[in-house]
């Protein structure tokens, strides 16, 4: 059995690939103008050359802001799709400069006015006439995020090339793309740097014809997903010096293949000229000043920019964890533990090995903080019992299960490996180690992340969209609250003195339990047939469609959107004890409700985008939307029959 737990460990250790992406929300005003966009050639006629000169301007109102080809930090670039044009052979679109806007302190680069994209279409038989049909996917953001999408068409007959209106259009586009580097601005060399912080930060020299104005920038692009800070700059001899933190990575190596291929927009004089160019890759310049020594924060202060309320929401996210359908094999292993003492021991053995329950439960998700981390540095998304996702991981799991229920049934044993063994003090016979116990609260945590629970959620969504220490924290404080029943026997000697004897009752005890595990065994099949399957949508249940839902709350609908998966027991449960109720059943039915369903059973980018533009990595999640509610009014993970009741009649504006 601890034999079993070693396995799990390592499977801790090698299987724990999250993957999530972002996606944005919905308007407040569904009817306030966002964004308008158009499609223009600088010709009137196709003419007889193999490219021809188009424009697509895309103008944001109202404070609305589009993205850059590079987003930044966070947003999604545009996507033209070209698709079902005539005489098309292929579309090289160009960008102008973007401008940097910091929000909770994530660089986004993006389009704040009217914004002219030159288009040279290369055609297939030059001469002859040219249909174009470009769809044109954007997000759009202001205090929320919404994505739009523009069906946009040009025809251009046959006949010699003339001048259209709108040739004055394209020349305008064409002036406001950055200018290549030369006279004006050359840059010198690009090397990396680390400051005083342990920060890793981007360093490019450049000799530039007048000095940088207050709101120079430097945009940094390369096929891998780092991004950049906004650079300081500094006078170094006759060069100026740029500096831009590292978001994305600590990885030194890779960062230097990546800057050798790197391009470089900057922005320095006033009236937004930009000029764009490449850097030799090169070592720090003798005599360049060492970076600025920054303020060092204090341990403290970061706990208390993390805020009692967070805290107290990882604590109990774990906490209550204990008690969420997913875990019924854990309660099982914890009560065998437990009665495993039967109040045998001293006091000092008990608590060593409840202790040891705890710390394997912490260390588990100090592992899992570690390879968030290590995700997010290498650009990677992130999130919340993903690994339920991966077949390999099911698999394992389902042997695992069926081993551990088999071995208290009592039909063989499993012994530690002799290297182990040897190490370890000699115990009674059914009385697990040190070590074991460890093992098992490693095994429990495995078992525990398949759902979120009350209050974990935010924590984890508060925790991954920010940094290695947030990480970190918050993941301790989770592990905590996991712990939590652990930690109250091993410090509580009245509490343990109440556990019963053990007995022969408890070999029957044990068979019983073993079925649970026999029962999450079949259940885990079940989701590993599904997700190597299609999955099928429950009856009466549209896929969800993000773009669809404003145009049925334009329509006055109320939509209703749940977002489940096979492999989440607590999703499982809100369907049978809520859903399925008759009273919420005849509400989500009514004529003029649509129920929408994101399946993430299989790995499902469009589901992971919808989830984490509301912050949330894990499931289950449901809103409700409506002309009362066009943003949506978000649920508890636990739903109740008033929760429902009460959305849908506030969505429908009642």
């Amino acid at each position: 059995m601890r034999f079993l737990a070693i396995l799990s460990l390592i499977l801790l250790l090698a299987t724990f690939v999250p993957a999530t992406i972002v996606a944005p929300a919905y308007a407040a005003n569904k009817d306030e103008p966002r964004v308008t966009a158009s499609l223009h050639a600088a010709t009137a006629t196709a003419g007889n050359e193999a490219t021809i000169k188009t424009v697509v301007q895309i103008t944001p109102l109202n404070g609305w802001k589009t993205y850059w080809r590079t987003p930044g930090d966070a947003g999604l670039a545009p996507v033209m799709d070209w698709k079902g044009s005539t005489n098309f052979t292929s579309a090289a679109v160009s960008y102008p400069a973007p401008h940097r806007v910091i929000e909770y302190g994530l660089d986004n680069l993006v389009y704040k006015e009217k914004t002219l994209l030159p288009v040279e279409i290369a055609v297939e038989k030059p001469g002859e006439a040219v249909a174009l049909k470009l769809r044109l996917d954007l997000l759009l953001c202001k205090e929320i995020c919404v994505p739009d999408k523009f069906e946009l068409s040009l025809d251009l007959p046959a006949g010699e090339a003339a001048p259209s209106a709108d040739a004055q259009l394209y020349a305008d586009a064409i002036a406001a793309l950055p200018k290549a580097t030369g006279d004006d601005v050359s840059f010198t060399r690009v090397w990396l740097d680390t400051g005083p912080d342990n920060k890793s930060y981007v360093m490019a020299s450049a000799k530039l014809k007048a000095a940088p104005a207050p709101d120079a920038d430097l945009f940094i692009e390369h096929p891998a997903p780092f991004t950049y800070g906004k650079p300081a700059f500094s006078k170094s001899g006759d060069e100026t010096v740029m500096r831009a933190e590292i978001h994305s990575t600590e990885n030194a190596e890779m960062m230097q293949t990546e800057l050798a291929k790197a391009d470089f927009t900057l922005t320095y004089a006033s009236g937004g000229v930009a000029y764009e160019g490449k850097a030799p890759l090169a070592g720090k310049p003798e005599g360049t000043a060492p970076l600025d020594t920054p303020h060092p924060v204090p341990v403290v202060e970061k706990l208390e920019s993390l805020s009692l309320k967070i805290i107290l929401f990882a604590l109990l996210g774990g906490l209550i964890l204990n008690l969420m359908p997913c875990v019924l094999p854990v309660l099982s292993l914890k009560v065998l533990s437990v009665l495993s003492h039967g109040g045998r021991d001293s006091r000092a053995n008990v608590f060593k090995n409840f202790i040891g329950s705890a710390l394997g439960i912490i260390f588990s998700f100090w592992v899992m903080a570690a390879a968030l981390v290590a995700v997010k540095a290498a650009g990677g998304a992130v999130g919340w019992g993903i690994q339920f996702q991966n077949p390999a991981f099911l698999v394992f799991l389902i042997v695992v299960l069926l081993l551990f229920a088999v071995n208290m049934w009592g039909l063989f044993e499993i012994p530690l490996p002799r290297f182990i063994a040897h190490h370890m003090p000699k115990k009674h016979e059914n009385e697990p180690t040190f070590f074991g116990h460890f093992l098992t609260g490693i095994f429990a945590t495995l078992l525990a992340t398949p759902c979120t629970a009350p209050f974990l959620g935010t924590a984890v969504g508060f925790a991954l969209a920010r940094g290695a220490f947030e990480i970190f924290a918050i993941f301790t404080f989770l592990g905590l609250g996991l712990a939590a029943p652990y930690i109250l026997l091993s410090v509580s000697p009245k509490l343990i003195r109440l556990l019963p004897k053990p007995g022969k009752w408890m070999i029957t005890l044990k068979r019983i339990l073993a079925l649970s595990l026999v029962a999450t065994a079949a259940w885990l099949a079940h989701v590993l047939f599904t997700i190597t399957t299609m999955p099928a949508l429950e009856e009466g249940w549209a896929k969800l469609d993000q773009p669809a839902i404003a145009k049925y709350v334009a329509e006055g609908k109320t939509v209703f959107v749940d977002v489940t998966a096979d492999w989440c027991l607590t999703c499982k449960a809100n369907k049978k004890f809520v859903l399925d109720q008759p009273e919420v059943e005849a509400a989500l039915t009514a004529p003029n409700v649509v129920r929408m369903q994101g399946d993430w059973t299989q790995r499902d980018e469009t589901t992971a985008a919808y989830l984490q533009s509301f912050g949330r990595y894990g499931i289950p999640f449901n809103i409700v939307y409506g002309p009362g509610a066009p943003e949506g009014i978000p649920l508890p993970e636990l739903l109740a029959k008033k929760d429902i009741l009460d959305a849908l009649a506030t969505a429908g504006g009642e």
